[in-house]
């Protein structure tokens, strides 16, 4: 049972890209922002602000980059519909 007990990591929120981190890390190893450079002008409700506008930006980035890839599936499922349609008329 001993060898099972696993560390727990501490971790923090990114004040630059809203990624979790652990809190260790002086720099974001996703968009590289430091955590030691604060600035106070910025109230902690701002900041949460603009975390979660970032983050509803990447949710419609990727929404937009799913659809596009879905779009691309279905015509290339067009395509190959056309195909096997031709192909059933000609052994008619």
């Amino acid at each position: 049972m001993e060898g099972m007990v696993s560390e727990i990591t501490p971790m923090c929120i990114c004040g630059g890209c809203g990624r979790a981190i652990e809190k260790k890390f002086v720099f974001c190893p996703w968009c590289g922002q430091s955590k030691l450079a604060k600035n106070s002008s910025v109230s902690e409700e701002e900041r949460m602000e603009q975390i979660f506008n970032r983050l509803e930006e990447m949710q419609i980035n990727n929404r937009f980059e799913r659809l596009e890839k879905m779009e691309n599936q279905l015509d290339q499922l067009e395509k190959e519909l056309d195909a096997l349609v031709l192909c059933s008329e000609m052994h008619k």
